[in-house]
């Protein structure tokens, strides 16, 4: 008898399992990013650098341009830290390139990190695109907990708008790997 209550307490968990992981899973190359809402910056040169008009909440995929490189980070995530000397020639690599410029642009996610915290690590780190914070962990939960950082690539461009292209976790591939692949995803656009 104990036996039956075990394997059917097993069976039961198993059912079930498959269904909570699916609520909140990664995204994957293929599928469109998950909806994301994110209050405007206050500085009209990072309005201006994303292409927003105003104030207010926006979505990431009418961002202007044509490739989106999302970072989820903690401004407590020892591997963030270290990261964003990297992310940042990334990002200099980019607006460097007369290809890349206005094409690509790059925001960051905080995950657990309140405006000061992002604030703190935008200055600490010197980092030159948008930040934003997600203090309640609400975006976090829904590209599925990812472990930070973590880079999404996702096509903002009139045609397949929302599309996760590519995603990466931990140490950032080299600067020059990852201009080869944004210039590959534009060559197929």
């Amino acid at each position: 008898m104990k036996t039956l209550c075990l394997q059917l307490t097993v069976a039961l968990i198993m059912s079930v399992l498959p269904g909570m992981a699916s609520a909140e899973k990664t995204p994957a190359a293929g599928e469109l990013l998950v909806a994301i809402r994110l209050k405007a910056p206050e500085k009209p040169d990072a309005r201006a650098y994303l292409g927003l008009a105003e104030s207010g909440s926006f979505d990431p995929t009418t961002i202007t341009g044509q490739l989106l490189i999302i970072e989820i980070f903690s401004m407590y995530c020892p591997y963030c830290q270290r990261e964003a000397p990297a992310v940042n020639r990334l990002y200099q690599a980019i607006e460097a390139s007369e290809t890349l410029r206005g094409r690509v642009k790059m925001i960051g996610i905080g995950v657990g990190n309140s405006a000061y915290e992002v604030d703190h690590f935008r200055k600490h780190y010197q980092i030159a695109f948008p930040l934003f914070p997600d203090e309640d962990f609400i975006i976090h939960k829904s590209v599925g907990e990812v472990r930070t950082p973590f880079f999404i690539i996702t096509d903002i461009g009139p045609n397949d708008k929302g599309q996760v292209l590519w995603t990466g976790a931990g140490q950032m591939d080299k600067v020059e790997t990852f201009i080869n692949r944004l210039n590959g995803f534009l060559k197929q656009r």
